[in-house]
């Protein structure tokens, strides 16, 4: 017998350990939360680090939960169907290794900024769909074409340690020798 699919579709939105308001604003106006109902979404996820806790207009009809950290983020990743993030290595490195469905909000705030040139090259390689900036979230073609968007899954190549050489190496740092 087979198990029928869960009526529940999952967002979430993280912004690991950094202060990423832009992101948490521009995923809780009435426009995005709308859009995630029409979509068919139930649950609204928010980790918002070190900003403020969210508000929610009253009439969302999405079941939201919101917290500022948590020991691992793993069962919130585990449990989305999409999942909105800042460019975090570390997030980013747990998402794909989930398969997980993966769209990178760039935070324009920060300068010198290594995380867009993360997100554009594993974003060209489309293992993540790539939004250049929180205010793009205020156009409903953004969204939709977010929606739309099927990864190509990050290869598996059995060793752990495949990931982070290829990002040490993408950002210069030199590989130690045994």
């Amino acid at each position: 017998m087979t198990q029928s699919p869960s009526p529940h579709r999952t967002i979430f939105v993280t912004v690991g350990t950094t202060l990423f308001e832009a992101l948490i604003d521009a995923t809780t106006t009435s426009q995005a939360l709308e859009w995630m109902v029409f979509r068919g979404y139930t649950h609204l996820i928010i980790q918002y680090g070190r900003g403020s806790k969210p508000t929610i207009p009253k009439n969302c009809v999405l079941q939201v939960e919101s917290y500022a950290f948590k020991p691992t983020l793993l069962d919130d990743i585990q449990k989305a169907d999409l999942i909105l993030s800042h460019a975090g290595a570390g997030t980013v490195t747990e998402v794909l290794r989930l398969k997980k469905r993966l769209v990178v909000i760039i935070n324009t705030a920060l300068m010198g900024n290594h995380q867009t040139e993360l997100a554009n090259a594993l974003g060209e390689r489309q293992h993540l769909y790539v939004v250049e900036s929180p205010e793009k979230l205020n156009d409903i073609n953004t969204w939709n074409a977010l929606e739309s968007f099927v990864p190509i899954p990050q290869e598996d190549t059995g060793d752990q340690y495949d990931f982070p050489r290829l990002l040490d190496s993408f950002l210069g740092f030199a590989s130690k020798q045994s």
